[in-house]
This record gives C-alpha cells, sequence and structure tokens, in this order.
C-alpha cells in the first residue's frame, strides 16, 4: 500500500523553483544552460507522455547537474522530471508538480514531500546511481480522479522504478510547452564560472504520448544566453537532440599520480591550500576540472597555481581570478599543458613539470616544479576532455 504525504510534512527546497526553465541571476554565479522545445500537432488529448534521457558521458560524482524533461497539465500549473547528480550526494530520480498538497509514494525507496520558495507543491523522489549510457524513460500517466504518477524505467537493464503519484486538479497533460533543459545548478554558488564546471552531454528523446501513438517534433532549442553559450551546443536529430555543455572541459574527477594517490589541496578547497598528494578520498578538495582555458580547477573557481617558475617551486590552490569572458584565465602560473602520452602536468609559466619530490609517497607530501624528466614522479591521469 503507497504511502500518502500532505505538503505541510517536509518541506524541501528543489532544485529548480518557478514555472519557467532556469535563469541565471547576476548576482549568482556564471553556469551553462541549455534547452529544446516541442509540439505535438493536432492538439491531442494527452493521458500519458513518455521522454528519455541518456547521459552519455558522466559529468563526474560531484557535478551538480540536473537533466529535466518539463510539461504542464490542461489544469493548473507545470510539473517536471528527470535525474540529477548532486555534488557528491546520493544521485537522485525526481518527479515535481507545483501548487498541490497530495502525493503518494512509489516502488520502495521512494518517497515524497512538499517544497517551498518561489513556489509551493510536492515532489516524489527516489535516490538512484543511475549509468551513463544507459537510456532511462519517463513516463508520466493519468490514474484517475486527477492523480498522475510518474515511472522511470531503465531499458538497458528492463528494471523500472515508480517514482510516486501526485494529485492535480488536471485530467490530461497539455501538448503545449514541453521542454527538455539541462541545469547547472551550482549557479547558487557566486564564484561558479564557466570553466569549473564539467562537460556533461546528454541525449533527450523527443516526447511520445498516448502509448506511443503520437509523436513530438523539436520546435526550437536555446541557450542560457550568458558568458557560457559559447561553451554549448545542441545537436538535433529527427528522433533526439543532444545538449551538449561546458565543452572543452573536462568532466569533473581526481588526478592520480604516483602510487595511486590524489593530487589534493591539502587541508581543504580554499586559497592558499598546499597542492599536495593524499589518498583518493572522492572529497570536493580532489575534484578537478582540466579547463579549456588550460586551468585546473576545482569546485567554486580555485586554480592550481605555481608560486614561482624555478625548481623547488611551491605549487598551491589560488583563487583563479579569471578576468576573460566566462572566469576564463590568462595567467600563465596558473595554466598547465597535460600531456597525454607523457601524462605530465606542464606549466606554461616555466615549462616545468608538476613534481612529487624526491618520489615521496608520504601523506601530504607537498608538490613543487622540477624539470621534466619522465619519472613516475611526474605521471598523472587526470580527468578525459571530450
Amino acid at each position: 500500500m503507497f504511502a500518502t504525504t500532505t505538503a505541510t510534512v517536509a518541506a524541501a527546497a528543489l532544485a529548480l523553483l518557478g514555472t519557467a526553465p532556469p535563469t541565471q541571476a547576476a548576482e549568482l554565479g556564471t553556469t551553462p544552460g541549455t534547452y529544446t522545445n516541442y509540439a505535438f500537432s493536432g492538439a491531442p488529448v494527452l493521458t500519458d507522455v513518455t521522454w528519455s534521457t541518456t547521459v552519455q558521458h558522466d559529468p563526474g560524482y560531484r557535478a551538480n547537474v540536473f537533466w529535466s524533461h518539463q510539461f504542464g497539465f490542461d489544469k493548473g500549473n507545470g510539473a517536471y522530471l528527470g535525474t540529477q547528480s548532486n555534488g557528491g550526494s546520493k544521485r537522485t530520480l525526481l518527479f515535481s508538480v507545483w501548487d498541490v498538497s497530495e502525493a503518494k509514494s512509489g516502488s520502495t525507496g521512494s518517497w515524497c514531500q512538499g517544497f517551498g520558495g518561489e513556489g509551493e507543491g510536492m515532489s516524489c523522489r527516489m535516490n538512484l546511481d543511475w549509468t551513463a549510457g544507459h537510456r532511462y524513460t519517463f513516463e508520466v500517466a493519468a490514474e484517475g480522479d486527477g492523480w498522475f504518477g510518474a515511472t522511470v524505467t531503465d531499458t538497458a537493464t528492463g528494471t523500472a522504478y515508480k517514482l510516486g503519484s501526485i494529485k492535480t486538479p488536471a485530467t490530461a497533460i497539455s501538448p503545449t510547452g514541453m521542454v527538455d533543459w539541462t541545469e547547472y545548478f551550482e549557479w547558487n554558488d557566486p564564484r561558479a564560472t564557466c570553466y569549473d564546471q564539467p562537460f556533461s552531454d546528454a541525449r533527450f528523446g523527443v516526447p511520445t504520448g498516448n502509448g506511443g501513438t503520437v509523436t513530438a517534433s523539436v520546435s526550437g532549442t536555446s541557450d542560457s544566453g550568458n558568458a557560457c553559450a559559447s561553451m554549448t551546443r545542441t545537436d538535433v536529430a529527427a528522433d533526439s537532440t543532444v545538449q551538449n555543455l561546458a565543452i572543452g572541459n573536462s568532466v569533473r574527477g581526481a588526478v592520480t599520480g604516483q602510487a595511486g594517490k590524489c593530487l589534493d589541496a591539502l587541508g581543504g578547497v580554499m586559497d592558499g591550500a598546499v597542492a599536495g598528494i593524499f589518498p583518493c578520498s572522492g572529497g570536493a578538495n580532489q575534484a578537478w576540472v582540466r579547463a579549456a582555458d588550460g586551468t585546473l580547477r576545482l569546485p567554486s573557481d580555485y586554480c592550481l597555481t605555481a608560486e614561482g617558475t624555478g625548481n623547488g617551486a611551491a605549487v598551491r590552490v589560488r583563487d583563479c581570478a579569471g578576468t576573460g569572458e566566462g572566469g576564463a584565465v590568462t595567467d600563465p602560473a596558473r595554466q598547465w599543458t597535460y600531456g597525454t602520452s607523457a601524462r605530465t602536468l606542464v606549466n606554461k609559466a616555466s615549462g616545468r613539470c608538476l613534481d612529487v619530490p624526491g618520489g615521496d609517497i608520504t601523506d601530504g607530501t607537498a608538490l613543487n616544479l622540477w624539470d621534466c624528466a619522465g619519472g613516475a614522479n611526474q605521471q598523472w591521469n587526470a580527468p578525459a576532455t571530450y
């Protein structure tokens, strides 16, 4: 038997609040966003709609990204459902509707909760460590008396998850106003820039309705319109679009070196932190993006920085302080060239390599610059770019 929840039980802020696709306020961080709009011909009455999402390359477990399907009803306000990567917390599937007050959970492990902020409503959710490359379908279907249920299916395994059902004043899903979008919700960090965001690409299948008997078509695409727009692209095909974001950056992940230890901002992500090696933990202080401007960045716009140019020069984490469009850096002390064959990180200001001094693999060993010699103490495995 399903559990029933009302909006007064537990309020929780959602990644997106409001009735329009996400936008970034000027005082907030600068992150990319892309949108695909759809239209059904003939204005069909839709009792069910199915969307699909395939995250083709995982942007990293510490990425903050929401791949969403937004839609409306014939009565009442809008809704959305999709999948999130939550910055190192458990990944989530969710189904949310504005201006409603009653919901019931679905499969084991799902729950429903109220939300408030720029709008109020109900959200049904489930934690799922989804798999990149798998195609997930998202179906919303009328269940009678205003109830609409959401079911997510991993088409690679056949496993289905019912997120729950939400009661609305509606009888059908609107055939207009559907949009798929990718939101990088580190926009809520005022330090976030285009260049500390990880690359992602997701394929959104065109929506189908009424058991697959009607199919929408793409009516338009757009981007966030901010400084990150030049780093996004939406590829349109007959049956899908692929939204590519943070193009030129890598995914977010560990940089590993000698003895498998991680490049670490010792003591945490902050200006002046010593760059050293430490056992890999998956923490934010080991979550690097190789950026299109040649920097190596941690979340919240901190860059690996050489403190000098000579042998033995210290290496620290510093405020990126990029003055170019979207936060791009031009300071060569903050720029590194990664040789994929030699696996070296070469500082642009000096031409010297990021080095584990003397090959000392003791936890917390501080790194420095040294003439490139090809040794194991100068070899690093860095996140991939696409």
